[in-house]
């Protein structure tokens, strides 16, 4: 009976959230506060790579595609064991070069700086393996730019990104901006030109989905109330300055929703009305994985992540980190992201021993399925205000998943990948298993560098 009262509570606190990210989206024009552009920003893009011979092509065709010339873009090679070097060497030309280097952040010994003789603005780091935080410390020290950008391997920089991010620093006391992570698998046509698609196997079309729904809604109104609990680790923007005052990236399973953390403490603590901000106009495209085997490694190492910050941070909530965020990130995070999967995965055996609460549990069950609903459909208004244009052969392709993507995807598999994360964490804290990337998107226009 008590596990029903405690599933009760859940649900009425994912009901308050979940109508926040499904109404504040609907009322927040981030166009209607366009800052007028009074400075150019300059960028250091950093790119750690471990074994990423197969996408880090795509990665600096990207790159040298963006409209913005006051850029430098610095791949770390962190002691890679495949041909990633080479490959990086076969489409740069790489030649020994030298720079004035930081060294307030510390990190593995850097063995080998390049500079492309064929693009003068990307350099290459070669480094001891140390981990992704180890690397883009050693990328900051290296970096010579007012704002650092970080970039995961597999994400490929859209053309007016770094422009969208130049005009969100316009504003003033900004320190930190999360850009808008969309799945390169769901997008085809040209670079220049690039269109929505749900023809796609179902992993890939739950993951895309997610994503808007993560980015359209819920980063927007969390960054409403000042509350943003993760900059994606795929494309995410620092002033440099702040990241030397904050001590660069905690070694740890997930170094993007750490240094958030990290942000909004060091804000806190000097009493500063400094912000961090979500950008949705920033775009960049990642590789998601296609098969579940590779979801459920990184859906474990996302949980893993969660759970290190939360027992890392424990003493900070409502102490030294904000009382908003810090009810975002236990009630919304903790208490529905990962407490609720426990009582929802005993569901049957709840039935079994509260028969008579039967119809309660029904109503709480249909209760969650049609906000899910609603929320997706919100999502994909939201996403059509944003310039996602889906045929009307993706808008049957949605409703007929929907059933699909809540009952199997969301309340089936991703809570198993909640409990399962949650629990693999106390046994190996710090096990990374590194995701199998095909470097595969049918565009026209991402050729090889």
């Amino acid at each position: 009976m008590t596990l029903l009262y405690i599933t009760f509570a859940v649900f009425l606190s994912f009901v308050l959230f979940q109508t926040l990210y499904v109404l504040i989206p609907l009322f927040k024009d981030e166009n209607k506060h366009k800052n007028k552009i009074t400075k150019m920003h300059s960028f250091s893009v950093i790119v750690p790579a471990y074994n990423e011979e197969k996408v880090i092509e795509n990665c600096i065709g990207g790159f040298n595609r963006v409209a913005y010339e006051d850029a430098e873009l610095l791949i770390v090679n962190d002691g890679s064991k495949d041909r990633t070097l080479e490959v990086l060497n076969e489409a740069l030309l790489l030649k020994p070069a030298t720079r004035m280097v930081d060294t307030r952040l510390k990190h593995e010994r850097v063995t080998a700086f390049y500079q492309s003789q064929k693009y003068p603005s990307i350099f290459v780091i070669n480094k001891k393996n140390g981990g992704k935080a180890d690397s883009l410390n050693a990328g900051i020290n290296f970096s010579e730019k007012e704002v650092v950008i970080t970039l995961d391997a597999d994400s490929i920089l859209e053309k007016n990104s770094l422009n969208e991010m130049n005009s969100a620093f316009q504003r003033k006391g900004v320190v930190a901006c999360g850009g808008n992570v969309l799945i390169s698998q769901a997008f085809n046509g040209s670079l220049e030109n690039l269109k929505p698609t749900l023809k796609v196997n179902n992993v890939i079309k739950f993951q895309f989905l997610q994503y808007l729904s993560s980015f359209y809604l819920h980063k927007r109104a969390q960054a409403a109330m000042n509350s943003i609990t993760v900059i994606a680790g795929a494309f995410g923007a620092f002033r440099r300055e702040t990241l030397f005052g904050i001590k660069g990236f905690r070694k740890t399973v997930g170094e993007d929703m750490d240094i958030t953390l990290k942000l909004h403490k060091w804000i806190k603590e000097r009493g500063s009305k400094e912000s961090i901000i979500f950008v949705p106009t920033a775009l960049c495209y990642t590789e998601c994985p296609s098969t579940l085997k590779n979801m459920f490694k990184q859906r474990v190492r996302w949980q893993k992540a969660f759970i290190d910050c939360l027992i890392y941070y424990r003493k900070d909530f409502f102490r030294k980190l904000p009382k908003t965020f810090s009810v975002f990130f236990l009630v919304d995070q903790f208490m529905i992201g990962t407490l609720s999967a426990f009582p929802v995965l005993l569901t049957p055996l709840m039935l079994y021993m509260n028969g008579g609460q039967l119809t309660l549990l029904l109503m709480l069950m249909s209760g969650a399925f049609l906000l899910f609903i609603y929320q997706s459909l919100t999502t994909m208004f939201v996403s059509y205000l944003h310039g996602l244009r889906f045929s009307k052969k993706d808008l049957l392709r949605f409703i007929l998943f929907l059933p699909v993507d809540i009952i199997v995807f969301r309340m089936l598999i991703n809570l198993s990948f909640v409990v399962y994360g949650t629990l693999a964490y106390f046994h190996s804290p710090h096990a990374w298993d590194k995701l199998e990337r095909s470097g595969k998107v049918a565009w026209k226009g991402v050729e090889r560098a």
